[in-house]
């Protein structure tokens, strides 16, 4: 009896501190934004969305000054292959592709609007198996 309960409760505990893609993602999130904060930018906004086959692109509206630079990033869990941004007007700023780490599975800009605006940025899940979801973590950050 006492080798049936030890086993409920070891099994209980792997289940409570097993790490999920979302546990992943956030410590890659956070990887990411002490890199880039120790560079000089600041964080600005994150929005984590959940991804799946039918549900594999979301747009967002934003407005970007021309008095600052802009990392705009998105992160993906373990889950997603691969992360695409599209970012328009691409004509009304600069874009660098940046991304530091090639372990993480995402896509980051460096932008520079030469004028400000709104900007629609379009976050894309590619690849994900029809069965499977997963989360990508949108940030911008600006300095």
């Amino acid at each position: 009896m006492k080798s049936i309960l030890f086993s409920i409760v070891v099994l209980f505990s792997v289940k409570v501190f097993a790490q999920t893609p979302i546990d992943e993602l956030q410590k890659n999130n956070i990887s990411y934004l002490e890199l880039q904060e120790s560079e000089g930018f600041e964080f600005r906004s994150q929005i984590i969305t959940e991804f799946d086959s039918n549900n594999a692109s979301q747009n967002v509206n934003i407005k970007l000054s021309k008095d600052f630079i802009y990392i705009v990033v998105a992160l993906g869990d373990s889950n997603i292959p691969k992360i695409s941004l599209d970012i328009k007007p691409a004509n009304n700023a600069k874009m660098e592709s940046m991304m530091p780490d090639e372990s993480l599975t995402g896509q980051s800009f460096l932008v520079t609007p030469s004028k400000s605006g709104r900007f629609k940025i379009s976050i894309n899940a590619i690849g994900l198996e029809a069965s499977r979801s997963g989360f990508i973590s949108f940030m911008i950050l600006r300095k």
